[in-house]
């Protein structure tokens, strides 16, 4: 398993502190704390979670002492609340952007449930723009309407994919469940920039809603 150094390296090479990767990690600030001090026997538990950061943004430790950002990466993500664990990615990736946005391609506002919705609120408030692509004829948005493009339905299909920094997530469904079963993220800028560029060309041609019917909004 990983060192208290190796922890701390990583931290550097992503330029996180502490707090940062507590966060992230789901730990206490005490704890990491007394990890990276080497104060305490880590348990499994809490270096797993510390390796599953740091692996699925880029981080790659390579033997006792070795740490490695990798620029050209694919993670899989799996386990529960995976649709949140990629808005949580969407606001690390963009927090230093100039002029941050994430692109969401085939999404349905009504069935987000509200863990989703929290995160929405929390990319906008942190300055975050949204866009979005959404099926034909659907009126229960929450954002601003000028967020919004119409895609026919024939060309709808519900699997959220989102476009930020040089990523691109695509959540995988279950097909019993119909919901997130998984999500894989591209981390390579000619990869985003392609797709953003398609999402682009759908939405200059594509019609803005004129009315929501969405009890709740994004912005409240």
């Amino acid at each position: 398993m990983i060192t208290e150094r190796q922890i701390r390296a990583a931290r550097g090479l992503l330029g996180w502190d502490a707090a940062d990767l507590a966060e992230k990690a789901k730990l206490t600030r005490a704890t990491l704390s007394n990890i990276e001090n080497n104060l305490v026997q880590a348990r499994s538990g809490s270096l797993e979670k510390i390796v599953r950061v740091f692996s699925e943004n880029g981080i790659e430790f390579l033997g006792d002492y070795g740490v490695e950002l990798r620029n050209d990466r694919l993670v899989t993500l799996k386990g529960e609340n995976i649709f949140f664990r990629v808005l949580d990615d969407v606001v690390a990736t963009l927090r230093n952007a100039q002029k941050p946005e994430a692109l969401f391609a085939c999404v349905d506002d009504q069935v987000s449930p509200p863990v989703v919705i929290e995160n929405y609120r929390r990319l906008r408030k942190t300055g975050i723009k949204m866009r979005s692509l959404v099926r034909e004829g659907d009126t229960y948005l929450m954002g601003n309407l000028e967020e919004y493009r119409y895609l026919p339905e024939a060309f709808f299909h519900n699997s959220t994919t989102v476009i930020y920094g040089d990523k691109v997530a695509t959540m995988i469904l279950d097909p019993e469940t119909k919901k997130d079963e998984n999500a894989i993220i591209i981390r390579n800028p000619h990869v985003a920039a392609a797709q953003r560029n398609l999402f682009n060309l759908i939405w200059s041609v594509s019609k803005q809603p004129k009315v929501t019917k969405a009890d709740i909004r994004y912005d409240e």
